[in-house]
């Protein structure tokens, strides 16, 4: 399987590889003070399988999902479980997660498509359950080089403070907590806890935005 350029678009590339957990930046104490023993968790990009194999090695229930078939299939063995191959927007699920952890792998997607990836994901995550993302910090400047990624994906988006409100703002999440950390591999990186809204209408009216702002974009390229 071709290595995609970003786990949303499918298209080939490469990248370096560097260790995740440099990643987490001490985030894993919020996220578990969110959730009763024994949740149901969904890792959205698992990469090679180390948060994996830590929230199991606690005691949670973990589906989890990456796009490369090579990084699923090395979790896959770290962990003695099946993880699926597929990209944010092929995942479903029939009943919600209780937690959604997203260490380092929303930034290999563009920032246009941040909003629409994260209302897909606030489907598939109980209301006021938590979601965890991080991202490289700072302004898509491309004359500033972002770090290697942890995976098979270059990184493609940065975020800063500013910028991670206005993404939040128009979406089905309260920011409760951001926070940023230093690596030197990596550099700085910004974290951020998310619980989703218990107001389902706020995806319905999302979803209708969007429908709305395709129809007009259609209808001026004809």
């Amino acid at each position: 399987m071709p290595l995609p350029q970003s786990p949303a678009q499918g298209t080939q590339s490469a990248a370096p590889l560097a260790p995740r957990p440099a990643l987490i930046g001490q985030a894993h104490s919020p996220f578990l003070a969110r959730l009763q023993p024994g949740a149901h968790l969904l890792e959205a990009g698992c990469g090679a399988g180390e948060d994996l194999h830590h929230f199991r090695e606690l005691g949670f229930m973990v589906t989890a999902f990456d796009a490369s078939l090579s990084q699923a299939s090395t979790a896959s063995r770290l962990c003695g479980q099946p993880v699926r191959v597929c990209r944010f927007e092929q995942m479903h699920n029939v009943l919600p997660y209780d937690g959604i952890w997203a260490s380092g792998s929303l930034p290999c997607l563009t920032e246009d498509e941040l909003a629409p990836t994260l209302m897909h994901l606030a489907g598939l995550l109980k209301p006021q359950g938590p979601l965890y993302c991080s991202f490289p910090h700072g302004e898509n400047d491309p004359g500033s080089p972002l770090p290697p990624s942890q995976d098979d994906y270059p990184l493609l988006t940065r975020l800063d403070e500013a910028r991670l409100q206005q993404l939040i703002a128009p979406l089905p999440f309260e920011l409760h907590q951001s926070w940023c950390s230093d690596d030197a591999v990596h550099g700085r990186w910004i974290h951020a806890l998310l619980i989703r809204d218990p107001n389902p209408a706020t995806i319905n009216q999302y979803r209708g935005r969007r429908s709305r702002q395709g129809a007009r974009r259609d209808s001026a390229s004809r």
